[in-house]
């Protein structure tokens, strides 16, 4: 992987704010109360392709040039995904691989779930730094919202740690390494393609919602049969939400599979990353230090501001 290209700076009152669609689902009627949270902290935000004319929308190219063009052509500081939903795994097809340019400064880039997939193209190919965090539909909680502006707005840089919410070690150690992952599933996915992570001494983070063990063993395995696991420095496992104990289930919890699978690497869980709410806004691409002390707090620091320009 080449140099890190970082957004040019932090969100500024009367910044325009791209909100684009990513997936096939269409509808957001959450998009009123949305638009008014961010008029409020002098953001200009913009609904692209606001009036689908169905469900399943335009083909993938155009929906990926519209990504692209989003990204780079400096008509936005910020790209947020408008929501989730299956889909975004359909532009990697039509990918383009355009000179990385940005003739008005690199935007910030933020979303979640399927977003994986377009963080990992945007890491792989053109080396952005971009944002683990709410996707537009998730600004209507208030308190993700907060957790959003605070990183969007750079008042969290180099030296502070990233919120964690309710967090404990699961296997002690110290880390130092980017900040990789997402969605586990969208993760596993990816697995030989272009497109794959580099997980070389990196942290990896690893989430998921409604999945049953068995499947969250399967993406984990995945990764496991890939080598990407072997060359972790470190995990931190957020919210596996939503999924129901079965009888066959291979292992009592998440934790225990991933402990399973990986070498002696610090380890530990934190409940904000993930698909429910309140939700966190971490940075990609970015070093981190991972801290699990014997029988002490979890702490995930920043090494480096996310942005060229704090």
């Amino acid at each position: 992987m080449g140099r890190i290209l970082r957004p040019s700076r932090p969100l500024r009152s009367g910044d325009a704010l791209l909100v684009v669609r990513t997936g096939l689902t269409a509808p957001f009627p959450e998009w009123e109360g949305v638009h008014e949270r961010l008029v409020d902290v002098g953001l200009s935000p913009v609904l692209c392709d606001p009036q689908p004319s169905s469900s399943l929308v335009s083909p993938e190219r155009a929906r990926m040039r519209q990504f692209l063009s989003a990204v780079m052509d400096g008509s936005g500081r910020g790209v947020l995904s408008y929501r989730g939903g299956a889909g975004a795994i359909r532009l990697l097809g039509a990918w383009e691989s355009p000179e990385p340019l940005f003739p008005k400064g690199i935007p910030l880039v933020c979303g979640f779930s399927d977003m994986t997939y377009l963080h990992a193209a945007l890491a792989r190919k053109m080396c952005l730094t971009t944002f683990w965090g709410p996707n537009a539909r998730e600004l209507r909680d208030e308190e993700t919202f907060w957790l959003w502006w605070e990183m969007m707005a750079g008042r969290i840089g180099d030296g502070d740690p990233l919120p964690l919410g309710e967090a404990r070690i699961l296997r002690s150690g110290r880390a130092r390494g980017r900040l990789v992952g997402g969605n586990l599933e969208s993760l596993a996915h990816l697995a030989g393609s272009p497109f794959f992570p580099d997980f070389s001494e990196a942290i990896l983070l690893i989430e998921d919602v409604d999945e049953p063990l068995y499947a969250v063993d399967r993406a984990l395995r995945t990764l496991f049969l890939s080598g990407a696991l072997d060359r972790l420095a470190g995990i931190v496992v957020g919210p596996f939400s939503g999924w129901i104990p079965r009888e066959d289930d291979p292992a009592p919890s998440v934790s225990d599979l991933v402990l399973s699978l990986v070498g002696k690497v610090p380890v530990m869980e934190a409940s904000l990353p993930g698909h429910g709410t309140p939700m966190a806004t971490w940075p990609l691409n970015v070093p981190v230090a991972l801290d699990c002390p014997s029988g002490g707090v979890p702490t995930l620091i920043l090494q480096e501001s996310p942005f060229e320009t704090p």
